[in-house]
């Protein structure tokens, strides 16, 4: 009797004292519409003129997810191999350039002995000029890798809030904040890596390469291959790493908020008279409906990032074409110090578009793995 007394005045109690809450007016609260836009807005304005020219002639926008089915291979294809046919045009001005002036190199070598003065001489000046020929080409292709990774931050930055926003919204609590701190982690250290060190290492490693292709005394010749190696192991290392944690904060993190969420809508169901099935059923659809914007932000997210790095990938590739071409054909006239210039210049351009390659990878794994793993466990 006692208790049933406590029981009772324990209820009244909560009742007198609890706050009085009213739902919100649908006339004040703000409709999906709204939503949808006030993302597209906040996505377009850290994307780049051309790119947004390329996703509206596509018609993809947040607002439509079946607009993401418009986008086909061919299509794909076809704007690579015109990016590309661009970037070529001048790098094989260049070769050109470096042909003839291999050929001049060995058409004053035949009429000199092999161990005249003249003939080292004029080797020295051809290495030379092929350095001079290349000097605006490289610093072009570094520029345009430093450019695409601060662009990326740029985009980043005003991308990753809405995404986590998304996901967190859609309750996945525990995911949505590794993924944000894991990113932003990676755009700071990224940042840093564009606008101090990428150039002055890139710039330092091709003047030692340089110098040991010009003095064979010195025995820089193995130095850019070996850093080469050091890099892409240590890129392999850290997206490893970042993967795997991402992977594993992901399934953990969706498995504890998918059980949240189960528990909330058991207990709507449950506790909540008369309406809470109704309850349980409108929360199931608000968050089916989160899973679908969020997978289109996600979607869109990655698009925008490879068109970003698609034009420097592209232009890098094809100075790397016109490099190899060049060290093929000084390796038929017998130039073999330039060739070996050559093959040095190439494994300085692949750490460039290594590090570039690695920084689009690294998100587009963890925006996939978050977007999946929310889907796969009740997201």
């Amino acid at each position: 009797m006692k208790r049933a007394a406590a029981l009772i005045l324990i209820i009244i109690s909560v009742i007198l004292t609890a706050p009085l809450i009213s739902a919100e007016s649908s006339r004040d609260a703000p409709d999906v519409n709204t939503i949808i836009k006030h993302i597209q807005q906040k996505l377009d304005s850290s994307t780049q003129k051309d790119i947004r020219n390329a996703l509206s002639s596509k018609d993809i926008n947040v607002g439509k997810p079946d607009s993401l089915s418009k986008i086909k291979p061919k299509g794909i294809i076809e704007s690579a191999l015109s990016i590309f046919t661009d970037a070529i045009r001048s790098p094989l001005v260049t070769l050109g350039k470096i042909i003839a002036v291999a050929l001049v190199c060995i058409v004053i070598k035949s009429v000199s002995t092999p161990n005249d003065a003249m003939s080292s001489t004029v080797e020295l000046l051809c290495l030379i000029c092929t350095v001079v020929l290349l000097t605006d080409t490289l610093t072009q292709s570094f520029k345009s890798v430093r450019d695409s990774m601060e662009s990326i931050n740029k985009y980043l930055l005003a991308y990753l809030p809405v995404f986590s926003g998304i996901t967190l919204a859609g309750g996945n609590v525990i995911g949505s904040n590794g993924y944000m701190g894991i990113m932003l982690f990676v755009c700071e250290v990224m940042g840093v890596v564009a606008s101090k060190i990428l150039m002055p290492f890139l710039s330092i490693l091709l003047a030692l390469t340089l110098v040991s292709c010009i003095n064979p005394r010195l025995s820089f010749s193995d130095v850019a291959a070996g850093v080469k190696k050091a890099v892409t192991v240590g890129l392999g290392l850290i997206m490893t790493v970042f993967t795997g944690l991402m992977t594993i904060q992901g399934l953990a993190g969706a498995s504890a908020d998918n059980v949240s969420s189960k528990a909330i809508r058991f207990a709507a169901s449950s506790f909540i008279p008369i309406i809470g099935t109704s309850v349980s059923e409108a929360y199931s659809t608000v968050k089916g409906s989160l899973g679908v914007i969020r997978t289109t932000v996600g979607s869109i997210g990655i698009i925008v990032l490879l068109l970003i790095i698609a034009r420097p990938i592209l232009s890098v590739v094809a100075v790397k074409l016109m490099i190899f071409l060049a060290k093929c054909i000084n390796d038929i006239f017998g130039q073999s110090r330039t060739s070996q210039l050559l093959k040095s210049v190439n494994s300085v351009l692949s750490i460039a578009m290594s590090i570039l390659i690695a920084y689009a990878v690294i998100f587009t794994v963890a925006t996939s793995i978050m977007m999946m793993t929310a889907y796969n466990l009740g997201g």
